[in-house]
C-alpha cells in the first residue's frame, strides 16, 4: 500500500508541475487492463503430465502532459503485473527457475514505473530525452521488446522521409552464454543472449536509420552498434561484445494483397583479454508476411527463420537476434503471456532427465531463437465486432543442440475470436493444441513425451 500511495503521489506532483509551468497543460491518459486466463493440459509435455490453471492480469498507464507547443513529458508505469490469487508478500519464484515446480513467474508486485521521457523541438527536429521504449523497429512486433531503456532519441522529418540519430544506454537481458564460457554474471546482450562484460562497465548502442513512407506502405533501414561490457571485473577472463546490426524493412498493399517483410543480419566478435580464443559473432533472422484479403475473409503465411548455433564451431556464436517479447506468433509456442504465467513448454531434459532452461522459444518472456517456422492462417471478419482466426504452424530448430535427440519441436493449431464488447473493451477466447516434437526429449532419447492443449480467454480493457 505504502508503494502505491508514493506511486499516485509522484503523478500528482508530475501533474503539479506541468500545471505551474502553463496555466492550462493539455493532460492526455491512456493505458489498458489486461486479464489472461488459461487452462494448460500437460504443459510439462510429459505422458500423464499435470494440468495447471490461472489468471494473470496487467495494469499499463501512461500519462502525456503537453507543457506548451512543442514539449511535452512522457510518463509510465506498470503494476499488479500478477497471477491472481497470488500472496504479493511472498518471495516471487525466480524467473531463472524451472517452473516445473515453480508454477507462474512474478516479476511485477506492486508497482514498476519504466518510462519517463520529454519530448521537445530543436535543431530542425525533435527530441525524445529520457527513459523510453528501446528495441522496437520495423514491423509491428518482430525482434522487438517492450524494453524501456535511457536514452537520447533524435529524428528530422523531410516530406515522406524520416531521419534518426539515437543513443541508449542499455541495462537487463538473458544469460545465453557464448561457447566455451561456463559462468558469467551481468547483464546480457538481447541479440542473440550474450552475457557479456569488461571492466568499464558500460552497454551503449547507436542507431542511424531512415524510412521512407508513400500511400501504400513504408520502407526503412537502420544500422545499429552495440558495446556491451557490464560484467566489470567479475568475469574472468574479462570480455567485450560489440557487433553491428542491419535492419532493413518493408511494408506495402497493393489492392486485396499486403506483405511486411523485416530482415536483421548482425556481425561483430566477443574480445577476451588476455590468450583467450576470441569468439566471431554472425547470424540473422527474417521475417516474411504475405496476406490476401477477399471481401471479410483474408488469410496468409507467415515465415520466420531465426538461425541457430552450430554447436561444432566453438570458436563462433552464429544465433540470429531473438524473436522477442512483442512478437506472439501462436497461442503457445512463443507466446509472452503464455510463456511468462503457465508454459514450462520450451523447457527440455539434460541426460539425467532434469528440466534445464535451453530455452528454445518459450522461456519467461516468450523470446524465440534458433527457429524456422511456416505459419498457414486465415480469418473471418464476420461484422465490425467479431473476427475469427484458425492458423497451423510446422516448428523446428534451425541447429539442434549438442547431443540433442532431434531438430523437431513439433506443430501447432489454434483458432480463436475476440469480440469487441466497446469500442475499448474486447474479449478473446481460443484454443490450441500442440504436438510435441522429439526435441523436447532433449539429450534423453528415452524420454517420453506428450501433446499438449491450451483454453485460453482475456479480457482487454484499452484505451
Amino acid at each position: 500500500m505504502k508503494k502505491l500511495l508514493i506511486g499516485f503521489l509522484a503523478v500528482g506532483l508530475i501533474m503539479g508541475f506541468a500545471m505551474t509551468a502553463s496555466a492550462q497543460p493539455n493532460i492526455k491518459a491512456s493505458g489498458q487492463l489486461y486479464m489472461y486466463g488459461t487452462y494448460a493440459d500437460n504443459p510439462s509435455l510429459l505422458k500423464d503430465g499435470s494440468s495447471r490453471a490461472n489468471i494473470a492480469n496487467r495494469l499499463r498507464m501512461q500519462f502525456e502532459i503537453q507543457v506548451q507547443e512543442g514539449l511535452k513529458l512522457t510518463t509510465r508505469f506498470d503494476a499488479l503485473e500478477r497471477v491472481w490469487g497470488e500472496n504479493a508478500a511472498a518471495a516471487a519464484p525466480s524467473p531463472t527457475a524451472s517452473t516445473a515446480t515453480s508454477g507462474a513467474i512474478a516479476t511485477e508486485r506492486n508497482i514498476s514505473w519504466e518510462r519517463a521521457y520529454v519530448t521537445f523541438n530543436a535543431l530542425y527536429g525533435v527530441f525524445d530525452v529520457g527513459y523510453q521504449q528501446s528495441r522496437a523497429w520495423g514491423t509491428c512486433a518482430f525482434c522487438d521488446d517492450f524494453d524501456s531503456d535511457a536514452g537520447i532519441h533524435y529524428r528530422y522529418m523531410m516530406g515522406p522521409w524520416t531521419f534518426g540519430l539515437e543513443y541508449e544506454k542499455r541495462a537487463g537481458g538473458e544469460a545465453l552464454l557464448p561457447p566455451g564460457i561456463t559462468a558469467a554474471s551481468g547483464e546480457g546482450s538481447r541479440q542473440g543472449g550474450y552475457t557479456v562484460g569488461g571492466t568499464d562497465n558500460d552497454h551503449d548502442v547507436y542507431h542511424l536509420f531512415a524510412i521512407y513512407r508513400w500511400a501504400t506502405g513504408q520502407a526503412g533501414l537502420r544500422y545499429e552498434f552495440d558495446r556491451n561490457a557490464t560484467d566489470g571485473a567479475t568475469a574472468t577472463p574479462e570480455w567485450t561484445y560489440a557487433f553491428h546490426e542491419l535492419a532493413p524493412y518493408v511494408q506495402w498493399a497493393s489492392g486485396p494483397f499486403s506483405i511486411e517483410a523485416e530482415f536483421r543480419y548482425i556481425w561483430g566478435e566477443v574480445d577476451f583479454d588476455g590468450t583467450t580464443t576470441d569468439v566471431d559473432r554472425k547470424g540473422w533472422s527474417l521475417y516474411l508476411n504475405p496476406k490476401y484479403t477477399m471481401g471479410a475473409f483474408y488469410g496468409g503465411l507467415e515465415f520466420a527463420m531465426i538461425t541457430g548455433d552450430d554447436p561444432n564451431t566453438s570458436d563462433k556464436f552464429e544465433a540470429g537476434v531473438q524473436g522477442g517479447q512483442a512478437w506472439d506468433p501462436l497461442l503457445m509456442f512463443g507466446n509472452y503471456w503464455f510463456s511468462k504465467h503457465q508454459a514450462i513448454l520450451g523447457q527440455v531434459r539434460n541426460n539425467t532427465g532434469a528440466f534445464v532452461n535451453n530455452i528454445p522459444a518459450t522461456g519467461a518472456g516468450g523470446n524465440e531463437t534458433n527457429l524456422i517456422m511456416f505459419k498457414p492462417y486465415v480469418g473471418w471478419k464476420v461484422n465490425p465486432q467479431l473476427e475469427v482466426v484458425a492458423q497451423f504452424a510446422w516448428l523446428k530448430a534451425d541447429e539442434k543442440p549438442a547431443g540433442f535427440v532431434d531438430d523437431d519441436y513439433g506443430r501447432e493449431f489454434d483458432i480463436y475470436a475476440a469480440y469487441k464488447l466497446y469500442n475499448n473493451l474486447t474479449y478473446t477466447v481460443g484454443f490450441g493444441y500442440f504436438w510435441t516434437g522429439d526435441y523436447f526429449k532433449g539429450t534423453v532419447a528415452t524420454t517420453n513425451v506428450d501433446d499438449t492443449f491450451l483454453l485460453m480467454n482475456a479480457l482487454n480493457f484499452a484505451f
